[in-house]
């Protein structure tokens, strides 16, 4: 396992793992109040959420401790039970277009009220029964509860632990381009850059909306195309996979930038899945193996819907002689 943070005040916040296929024993996905965020409809960008709604998410977030303890990397009494790099997914169960699907839970297609479920195909970062990590183009059948590969229409279920969608910035080492996959980030602000506090970003926020979602592709295009609506620089949280591994990148830049950081970092296949205050990663062995924050953003909030766990194989603690450490952050 490789962990490297650039820090520099007022430049660069950014975070790179690279986790060697063979470290990796499984992953595990958590959500914190399924039931009660399944009823709600998220954050709505689309039009202005009730108090009621934005009561009932508030309630329904828990923060990273919280959802290791449900995935089991940490224990009842907060000690550090499984060696583990989680990160967060807040995306899922905040926003539209993040679906997921996961084995024994009902029902087994997870995803906000009001979300249209449009797409052909959702980019998912899918985790096998076998352990197996990999990004799979995928369909949801929320009416049969079940998951197929969008290539060739075959049944995954029965081989599939779990599976959470996020935005395909890279494939087969291309990076994907803004005009092929800017329809796909609900909260447009991770791709353009206005402040609905202006007058001149409220108006290009209704012009984005309006007519949502019948009409959105078109005019996200249009908003960058036409209104001149520049492009934003965001913090994203992406994912990345290749033959030989898994890689984690977290950092600011347009969703180019997120995608070639992730084919520079050694992946082939990535897709972001979270953005923004909520950006965390957690390392087990941070403070002496009590588990910590690593690389927080500036703005971050602690409270979030989902979080993912992956868990390595070894003990959870190691003792080098010599005064000698186990793993450097950079």
């Amino acid at each position: 396992m490789q962990l490297t943070v650039n820090r520099s005040e007022g430049r660069a916040n950014d975070l790179v793992v690279r986790l060697d296929r063979d470290e990796i024993e499984t992953a595990r996905l958590s959500v914190a109040d399924r039931a009660a965020l399944m009823r709600l409809p998220g954050i709505p960008r689309h039009r202005p959420a009730t108090s009621e709604e934005e009561q009932g998410l508030a309630a329904a977030k828990i923060g990273i401790v919280d959802h290791l303890r449900r995935m089991g990397v940490v224990a009842g009494d907060g000690r550090v039970a499984r060696p583990a790099i989680a990160i967060s997914n807040r995306n899922l169960g905040t926003n539209h277009g993040h679906l997921a699907w996961q084995r024994g839970e009902t029902p087994a297609v997870f995803h906000v009220r009001e979300d249209p479920c449009d797409r052909e195909r959702y980019a998912c970062l899918t985790i096998w029964r076998d352990g197996r990590v990999s990004i799979e183009d995928l369909v949801f059948d929320e009416a049969a509860g079940r998951i197929r590969r969008a290539s060739d229409g075959r049944d995954l279920s029965d081989d599939v632990e779990w599976a959470t969608a996020g935005q395909p910035i890279l494939r087969q080492g291309r990076v994907a381009r803004i005009d092929e996959i800017a329809d796909q980030f609900y909260d447009v602000r991770h791709v353009l850059a206005f402040d609905p506090r202006r007058e001149e970003g409220e108006a290009a926020r209704q012009a984005i909306y309006r007519d949502y979602p019948r009409s959105f592709r078109d005019n996200v295009r249009s908003a960058w195309r036409d209104l001149g609506v520049p492009r934003a620089r965001y913090v994203h949280n992406a994912v990345g996979v290749s033959t030989d591994g898994l890689v984690i990148v977290q950092r600011e830049g347009t969703i180019e930038e997120i995608g070639a950081a992730l084919f520079a970092a050694g992946a082939d296949d990535g897709i972001i899945l979270d953005n923004g205050g909520s950006v965390v990663c957690w390392a087990w062995w941070a403070n002496d193996y009590a588990g910590g924050v690593v690389s927080p953003t500036v703005d971050y909030r602690p409270p979030g819907t989902s979080a993912v766990a992956f868990i390595l194989k070894g003990p959870t603690r190691i003792n080098l002689p010599g005064g000698s450490v186990s793993y450097s952050v950079y």
